[in-house]
């Protein structure tokens, strides 16, 4: 199909319902857009959007490096070059050495390149300055993901924007450097000294405060931008922070507390190499966004099919099996690509449910004869809105029949403007009409699917945010995929090709769940002792991974699982995450290898 599809639904929906419901998100589910996006430079927005309260607007990163044309490692290199500072560089021989210490330290080309010439797309968050670079050029490329991070730090508890420059919290938004912990844990020799809201120069360096070369170099930089990005401001690019929590509640909470405690342990002063640091807190990042999505499928799946949504603390996880071998066992990786696919089939069902829930959207607000004063609202929390639409859905509530009736109406004129058009495809997914089926449901299943077909989004969309979530092929991602034949024909060796995916743990995403997992969640964040069967225990029931157990979903030999046990017990030793005195389960103790910041136990809560 094509754009004539949506001038189809366009002609008989309306403009404004259209365009409600012809998207791939919807934000009471989840307060992000379902698409591409880079882990690795979510923590320079969050910086940004921390210091200054709003999203990040124009900056002048590609007018003072790029040349005239989009910045390069070659044009950053000459334009830092000019800097009195950075000495020594300035011939072909200390060029080349700055841009390779460049490429490996502070900044990334697109797709990976190791060429000098390639354009540059995102910036490392080696020091709090990297806020004041400007990559990725447009905010929107992240998709509020560093934002629904910042709104669950921040913790408001009611309105629907996150209120900047509030005096209340240790994650504050809109704060001087000093007074927030992550942008002072972050911000070494850095004070904001000038207006705290408009002065875009505000921020100042102690030069006097000794920097690891990769830091200083970023400070080097940002500095020769003059000054912090502007705020985003217009209707096509608005500013505020939406305070939105994802319907995966217990997800998010978890999310939340992780981040929290590895932050207040190991981000301040020297606790760990900041390198260490970035690595472990991007795995953090992944962990939480896949679980958040994958919780979400389930969850959204269940009240597509009831129309009710489980409690917060009965809320379920989406089963994962973990192939601690990284893919060098056949029969683990198997039985993970296994999970992997089953993970997917789960996700292509959401698009559906998510259209549903858009269309009863509508009916409520614009066709509906609910008093709008006595709606629920849709944030920070969507629970209780879900539910109204849910008790429609499954026909409890008074206005079900009526929306039932509206559904109707509105397949019928649909399938008459197919006909007209000639668009048999959509025709098609319309189906026939009927009594004994759902028309709300077959309406959402028939508009999902013209809406992937359409324009390749979708379900498709969705698979895209899961791939970026999991950081795939990446030394600190959670997944690995593989090209396999899904179709074979007649020909040897030809056939449809795909992806097959497997859930691993790579060696910063174990050492991030040990060193996270060896302080406790509450004042202080002290010690805690953490046996191997406890941290087996803690995969499963805080993130669905499953090691040494089949997960309910799938069928996995004992003797594999004992063998996957097994091999994460090797890698921890290896890593020095693991001690024991002897074979005794409980006598496997987990330890981390950088010791905290700070073990006070006067610290102040964090929440």
């Amino acid at each position: 199909m094509a754009s004539e599809t949506r001038q189809i639904v366009e002609s008989v929906l309306g403009s404004q319902m259209t365009t409600q419901i012809w998207t791939s998100t919807y934000s009471p589910v989840f307060p992000f857009v379902p698409q591409d996006f880079s882990v690795g430079a979510v923590l320079p927005m969050m910086l940004y959007l921390f210091r200054w309260g709003n999203r990040r607007g124009k900056g002048k990163f590609a007018e003072t490096y790029g040349a005239g044309s989009p910045p390069t490692i070659s044009t950053t290199v000459a334009e830092l070059v000019k800097d009195a500072t950075i000495d020594g560089f300035d011939n072909p021989t200390g060029r080349a050495i700055l841009g390779d210490f460049l490429l490996t330290s502070i900044l990334e080309n697109r797709r990976h390149s190791e060429s000098h010439e390639e354009q540059v797309q995102r910036c490392f968050a080696n020091h709090y300055y990297a806020s004041w670079i400007d990559l990725p050029s447009t905010s929107a490329n992240l998709r509020g993901v560093p934002e629904m991070i910042t709104a669950l730090l921040s913790n408001q508890k009611d309105g629907e924007i996150v209120e900047p420059f509030a005096e209340r919290g240790r994650y504050r938004v809109g704060a001087r450097v000093q007074d927030n912990d992550l942008l002072s844990s972050l911000a070494p020799g850095t004070t904001t000294t000038g207006p705290l809201k408009s002065d875009l120069r505000s921020d100042e360096l102690d030069e006097a405060v000794p920097l690891p070369l990769d830091q200083l170099i970023t400070v080097r930089m940002a500095q020769g931008c003059g000054e912090a990005p502007a705020k985003a401001v217009g209707r096509n690019n608005p500013g505020p922070i939406p305070n939105q929590r994802p319907i995966a509640a217990r997800a998010a909470e978890i999310f939340r507390d992780d981040l929290l405690v590895f932050l207040d342990c190991y981000a301040r002063g020297d606790a760990m190499p900041r390198a260490a640091l970035l690595q472990m807190l991007e795995s953090a990042i992944a962990i939480g966004l896949t679980t958040i999505l994958t919780a979400t499928v389930e969850i959204m799946n269940r009240w597509g099919a009831s129309g009710v949504l489980p409690g917060v603390a009965e809320a379920p996880k989406f089963p994962l099996f973990i192939d601690c071998s990284s893919g060098s066992d056949p029969s683990l990786r198997t039985a993970s690509e296994e999970s992997g696919f089953l993970m997917r089939q789960a996700l292509n069902r959401l698009p559906a449910v998510l259209m549903h829930a858009r269309l009863l959207d509508h009916f409520v607000r614009s066709e509906s004869e609910i008093d709008r004063k006595s709606l629920p609202p849709t944030s920070p929390d969507g629970t209780d809105w879900l539910n109204l639409l849910g008790s429609i859905l499954n026909g409890m509530h008074e206005e079900a029949r009526d929306a039932r009736r509206h559904f109707t109406k509105t397949a019928r004129k649909l399938r008459d403007a197919a006909e007209t058009a000639e668009d048999l495809e959509l025709r098609a997914l319309l189906g026939e009409e009927s009594n004994e089926n759902d028309p709300g449901r077959a309406l959402a299943e028939a508009l999902s699917a013209a809406f992937t077909g359409s324009s390749s989004k979708g379900t498709e969309r969705l698979n895209t945010f899961l791939s970026s979530a999991l950081m795939i092929d990446e030394v600190n991602g959670l997944a690995k995929r593989r090209k396999v034949t899904l179709h074979q024909t007649r020909k040897k060796g030809q056939g449809r090709r795909g992806d097959a995916l497997s859930i691993v743990l790579t060696n910063p995403v174990i050492e991030y769940l040990v060193h996270r997992h060896v302080r406790r969640t509450g004042k202080g964040r002290k010690e805690q002792p953490l046996s191997y069967p406890d941290f087996l225990r803690i995969l499963r029931e805080q993130y669905g991974f499953y090691v040494d157990r089949a997960p309910p979903n799938l069928a996995v030999p004992s003797d594999l699982l004992q063998r996957n046990r097994r091999m994460l017990e090797r890698r921890l030793r290896d890593l020095g995450l693991l001690v024991g005195v002897n074979d005794a389960e409980r006598m496997k103790k987990l330890r981390a290898r950088y010791r905290a910041g700070h073990d006070s136990p006067k610290m102040e809560d964090a929440d």
